[in-house]
């Protein structure tokens, strides 16, 4: 079932089970505010069930859950979608290797074929078009519309740098005993108070279901949801992903089949510059896909 409310000229889609206590929580502070959210610079607490976790549980449980994965090698599916190439449906042939907390390489393959290849690191990336021989490459973190290429990879894996958030920004806002999920908000103060992200997180152990991330007029400008976790060496992780930027009009999905927890991966996997050096030697031709 879904049902559409527009709220404050913004179109919110509510959803079943819990997806539909995360909505309201969005819908009852947009309700109460408009332009950016302030409240002064105070959070005032909100009413909550019997039962309902302490915000420094939930955070401390993230941070432990997501520290003990250095690394995964993985293969799956992945379909990547940016205004400047069509869709992009990649085989079941895909790897991903990822290195925390924002270090990312996909290998895509169609029929055996390498298609594209995709490497983030730091706040560089490099998109290769094998049977184009063209590349894309930046070597600091792009802007664009509402988002950095940085970001990208950080809101699909490692939304929050959870130690250095600060207790009295957070707020828990609802709590269902019954599927142990809890919407958590995370505030800032740029430089008044205003919500930057809701988390729908279900525990105990704490991991993220979905993260909604807004700019300073309450627009989402990223959504993230996870699914299917799966557990090995005691550390919960999702095995697919899927991320969509709509001040971009871009989205990625991963499905990942066998996933290998803290397996090592080599550092010539993230190297964007030796690559891309590699990659001209080879005749393989600089394009700027995001120029008009």
């Amino acid at each position: 079932m879904e049902l559409q409310v527009k709220v404050a000229g913004v179109m919110i889609h509510l959803l079943g089970n819990r997806s539909f206590l995360y909505s309201i929580a969005w819908v009852a502070i947009l309700l109460s505010c408009s332009g950016c959210v302030h409240l002064g610079n105070r959070l005032q607490p909100l009413p909550l069930p019997p039962g309902a976790p302490d915000v420094a549980v939930i955070i401390d449980g993230l941070a432990k859950n997501e520290k003990a994965m250095t690394s995964f090698r993985a293969t799956g599916t992945a379909v990547l979608k940016i205004p400047e190439m069509e869709a992009t449906q990649i085989s079941r042939e895909s790897v991903l290797h990822f290195r925390y907390p924002n270090s990312l390489y996909v290998i895509g393959r169609r029929y055996g074929t390498r298609i594209i290849e995709l490497t983030y690191a730091r706040d560089s990336f490099l998109l290769e078009f094998p049977t184009r021989r063209e590349y894309c490459l930046r070597l600091e973190a792009e802007e664009f519309n509402t988002l950095t290429s940085a970001d990208v990879v950080r809101e699909m894996f490692t939304p929050e740098l959870w130690s250095s958030l600060s207790k009295e920004l957070l707020r828990l806002s609802a709590y269902d005993e019954s599927s142990q999920t809890a919407t958590l908000e995370i505030w800032a103060r740029d430089p008044k108070l205003r919500l930057k992200r809701i988390l729908l997180v279900q525990g105990a152990p704490w991991v993220i279901l979905e993260s909604q991330l807004f700019n300073c007029d309450g627009t989402v400008i990223s959504h993230t949801i996870k699914t299917a976790y799966h557990e090995q060496q005691g550390i919960r992780y999702p095995t697919q992903i899927e991320t969509t930027f709509p001040g971009e009009d871009a989205w990625m999905r991963f499905t990942m089949r066998r996933v290998d927890v803290n397996a090592p991966v080599e550092d010539i996997v993230f190297e964007v510059s030796t690559k891309a050096t590699l990659l001209e030697r080879r005749g393989f031709q600089r394009v700027d896909i995001f120029t008009d």
